[in-house]
Formats: C-alpha cells, structure tokens, sequence
C-alpha cells in the first residue's frame, strides 16, 4: 500500500523551461550559447551536484558570453528561481495529499541555494522531508540517492510512489524498489489517473 508520495521539484512542483525563459530574453545566438554551454550542459548538473557553484560557472563560460549580456546572465545563474513559476494544479494536489494523510517528500536535483528560495514554492509547506542533490553530492537516476531518501525518512520503497518528469529518474526509482509515474505530459489528471490505478486515494 502507498503511504508516501515522493515529488521531484522542477517540471512538477514548478516551471523549470530554460528554453522558454532564454528564447524570450536574448536573441537566439545568445540563448543558443546559454543552453548548450551552460543550462543543459554538465556544469550543471555539477551545480546540482554540490561540486561547482554560479562563480566556477561563469568563470568558466564568461568568455562565450557577449559583455552586453554579461549581468543579466550572471543573475540567471546565481538564481534562476524567479523564472520557474509555481504550478497551481499541483499545489492544490500537494495539499490534498497531505490531507487524505499521505507523507509527502521532495526529491530533486537541485542546487543548496534551494534552502534559500524554497519560501517560493508555496507546496513546500505541505512537505514533510527534503533530499536536494547538492546536499549529498549526489544526482538522480544514481540509486544512492533514492537509498538516500529512503534511509533519511525511514521509508520502505514499497510504500512510496515517485513523480518525476524524467523517465530515466522514473527507472533509477524503480531499480532501487519505488515505483513512479513520469510526469512528462504536464497533465494532473493523467497523474491522477495513475495514482488512483495504484492505489492512492485522489
């Protein structure tokens, strides 16, 4: 039986879209440069790794960025939380989990500036645990970090039910014994629908 209900963070909880967000900013050489040089590039993922910060980043990237775009890239990559938006829908599914009396947990790669911005994310309140990559320098799908949640939490993986808009993270979930749904439509009912398929009471 499912008692806990595992969200991954951008994508689900908020709108995590740096094409969206790049394209609508800069022309497209520049959000070009952006994407494939830093927001889908290693660097990164090594940010929500805990192993590099904003500084290393743009010391390492400043020289393909056009001087004009220089500060505005540098805040982008010091905080790129007041461009990921809060879904509703899913706030309003949070708290209806939370109140039918499920444990509700967060499980993302993310970076430990987080902690500073989580008051953003008005679902967050509803949580009653956190695992941020960074903290543990360690990223989804490597198993350790779902042994890592369970562990944290006192979970049995069995009981536990994981949203996360990237199947990979979706199979590295499932490999350490928690199933999941891909969330990669962006569609609550869908979710829903899965949930209820499970077990869950939504």
């Amino acid at each position: 039986m499912i008692k806990n209900i595992i969200f991954d963070m951008g994508g689900v909880l908020i709108d995590y879209n740096p094409e969206k967000t790049l394209y609508a900013m800069f022309e497209k050489e520049t959000a070009d440069i952006l994407l494939n040089e830093i927001f889908r590039n290693p660097v990164w993922s090594d940010k929500d790794r805990g192993i590099i910060f904003p500084d290393d980043i743009m010391r390492m990237k400043k020289y393909l960025i056009p001087e004009a775009h220089l500060e505005k890239v540098t805040e982008l990559v010091e905080n790129f939380f007041p461009y990921m938006p809060p879904f509703e829908k899913m706030y309003d599914l949070v708290k209806e989990l939370k109140e039918k009396g499920y444990g509700i947990y967060l499980l993302s790669n993310a970076s430990s500036d987080f902690h500073e911005r989580r008051q953003g994310i008005p679902a967050l309140s509803f949580f009653d645990g956190v695992i941020v990559s960074a903290d543990y320098k360690l990223l989804k799908p490597e198993k350790e970090i779902y042994l890592t949640l369970f562990n944290e939490f006192s979970l049995n993986p069995e009981e536990c039910y994981f949203i996360d808009d990237v199947q990979k993270n979706i199979d590295g979930a499932r490999a350490a014994g928690m199933d999941g749904h891909c969330y990669y439509h962006g569609d609550v009912e869908i979710l829903k629908a899965d949930m209820r398929g499970k077990g869950i009471n939504i």
